[in-house]
């Protein structure tokens, strides 16, 4: 008996097998551990803060003009006329008549040279007296006179400078037109026209210019806006700047008429 017990006992036909440890309760647990981990992750997410005012206010603030604007010469109709040159390339500032009947008065915001003092080594002397910046321009102005034009020597202004010079629009406000045209029929330039803001009745009008960077419809400002280069008249007509400057007497003009209607822009009619 104990014989047969003993082999019984020995048979791999009896011999039990261990069945893994596992629990239908696992996948419950684990699948809750992850629920949680979810929630978890979804309370403590961070949604993007909206921008502040001060974010709001940087974001919408005009860019930092390339450059500070040039120094103001002149007013005219309440408006800022800034100098379309920069004041170190300045060789002079002269004020004249205007051939048109439109060009409205300017102020002057710089003192008259004396005549008896208007010899070229004079100008040059206090151009570069006047070459630091300022609100205010701290040179001098020329009066000369046209013959065969009537009025007084403020509706126009030559500012003079080399050739290739770079011209600044004189006012902020919108380009109304930029277009070639023939200066006393015969001489290839370049007008430029200017709406100012806050003056729609008003056209500011630069010739003698060259490689325009501007065309209709652009947004400029006073003194900051590169619009295009002193052009070299020199070459082809006698300008009455030379005998102050001692050199070609190159120049912008520029002048303010009464704006036109539009599509109607006019020529200055002359230097």
């Amino acid at each position: 008996m104990s014989e047969r017990i003993l082999n019984r006992r020995r048979s791999p036909v009896h011999r039990t097998r261990r069945r893994p440890r596992f629990s239908y309760a696992t996948p419950i647990i684990v699948t809750a551990v992850l629920g949680l981990s979810a929630i978890g992750w979804v309370l403590t997410w961070d949604e993007p803060a909206p921008p502040s005012a001060e974010t709001a206010s940087a974001a919408a603030a005009p860019s930092v003009p390339e450059r500070p604007p040039t120094a103001r010469f002149a007013t005219v109709g309440g408006i800022d006329l800034h100098l379309p040159i920069d004041p170190s390339a300045i060789t002079a500032l002269a004020f004249h008549q205007a051939s048109g009947e439109d060009a409205q008065t300017m102020t002057s915001l710089v003192p008259d040279m004396p005549a008896d003092e208007a010899a070229p080594e004079m100008v040059a002397a206090r151009m570069a007296e006047a070459a630091a910046d300022s609100d205010i321009w701290g040179g001098v102005c020329l009066r000369l006179w046209r013959s065969g034009r009537g009025g007084e020597p403020d509706t126009a202004a030559d500012v003079g400078a080399a050739p290739g010079t770079d011209v600044y629009a004189p006012v902020t406000g919108t380009v109304v037109e930029v277009r070639p045209y023939l200066l006393y029929e015969k001489h290839d330039d370049i007008q430029i026209h200017i709406r100012p803001d806050g003056a729609e009745d008003l056209d500011v009008v630069l010739i003698h210019v060259t490689d325009a960077s501007v065309e209709a419809g652009d947004r400029v400002a006073g003194g900051v806006t590169r619009i295009a280069a002193v052009r070299q008249m020199s070459a082809v007509i006698e300008s009455q700047l030379a005998g102050y400057t001692g050199d070609g007497g190159d120049h912008v003009h520029m002048q303010i008429n009464t704006a036109p209607a539009p599509g109607e822009l006019g020529a200055t009619g002359g230097s």
